[in-house]
């Protein structure tokens, strides 16, 4: 346990253990005459304070290396900071607010934060500042909000709030910035997916084993299947018997040379009966380009007769 500066029990802690270095070097003695009883005081006095010294030095040490795990931490964090005043001005932010921004933080400081609100959310960005600057002390709030980098970009984000009382005259807005802008387009996305997924073209999805994980309702209109009857089967129990084995096997190398097939196929329908399916599968890769998955989306040639040949 580390030792305290202040208080009468340290200052006696540091006399004793100066004492105890001088009497190694110089042994007081008990017949000693007034000059050499001060000569001891003195020197005991001069290693009393090259301790306090060395003591001080570890101090200050020990602080600027705990100020530099604080620089460290507060500036490469992987959330962005910004602290605002009261004015909505910019008065603290880390380097990776100044990334994600995209200006240098001596063009931020001081610059008002509506600045680089996106202009269709600088009205509902004001009235949620002004709100929370109304009401110190209050829970953290968090809400999406569009901003714009200085090129005109725009990009989402989710602020994590807090007004922090410091000063009962001057209360700051603190801020945690996360960029959510992926999430954003993975949404926009999804949301198309699910628009395409659910038009009147049949769609099956399998995994990379070529299981069907899910089919639409045009799937079950075509083939008489409902998805309950398909999924975790592989596409192949629909084959009618009109191809061969070779017609199958130049089918895959072409989807996993080419990344996709164009073609028609006999498949067989629930009651029995044979169709002629336009077909386009197309082999779905992650970022490692590892397929994932397989999208099949095909029409019934008796239906719509005006479709491009295959092209593998």
């Amino acid at each position: 346990m580390k030792k305290k500066w202040d208080g009468k029990d340290r200052r006696l802690s540091l006399r004793s253990e100066a004492e105890k270095v001088v009497a190694n070097i110089a042994p007081p003695r008990l017949d000693a005459d007034p000059g050499e009883v001060l000569m001891h005081e003195l020197l005991v006095h001069k290693v009393e304070l090259e301790m306090q010294n060395e003591e001080l030095r570890k101090a200050h040490l020990e602080m600027e290396e705990a100020r530099d795990r604080y620089v460290n931490l507060y500036e490469f964090a992987p959330i962005s900071y910004i602290t605002l005043s009261r004015e909505g001005l910019i008065s603290k932010i880390n380097l990776t607010g100044c990334i994600l921004m995209g200006v240098d933080r001596y063009q931020l400081i001081s610059r008002r934060f509506s600045h680089y609100v996106a202009a269709q959310d600088r009205d509902r960005w004001h009235r949620l500042f002004m709100g929370m600057m109304k009401h110190p002390g209050a829970e953290k709030q968090a809400f999406d909000l569009q901003m714009t980098r200085p090129d005109g970009a725009i990009y989402h984000v989710q602020l994590n709030c807090l007004n922090w009382d410091a000063d009962e005259k001057d209360n700051v807005l603190r801020i945690a910035i996360t960029d959510i802008s992926k999430l954003k387009l993975a949404e926009a996305e999804l949301k198309i997916a699910a628009t395409v997924f659910d038009s009147y073209e049949p769609i099956l999805v399998t995994d990379a084993d070529n299981v069907i994980m899910r089919v639409n309702a045009a799937f079950t209109e075509t083939t008489g299947y409902s998805a309950a009857e398909v999924i975790g089967k592989s596409p192949k129990f629909l084959a009618s018997g009109y191809h061969d084995e070779a017609f199958y096997a130049k089918m895959w190398e072409c989807i996993h040379t080419e990344g996709h097939w164009i073609g028609e196929i006999h498949n067989k329908h629930k009651n029995a009966s044979i169709y002629i399916e336009h077909m386009h599968i197309t082999a779905i890769k992650n970022s490692w380009g590892e397929i994932t998955n397989y999208t099949g989306i095909f029409t019934d040639k008796a239906r719509n007769r005006k479709r491009p040949k295959k092209t593998c």
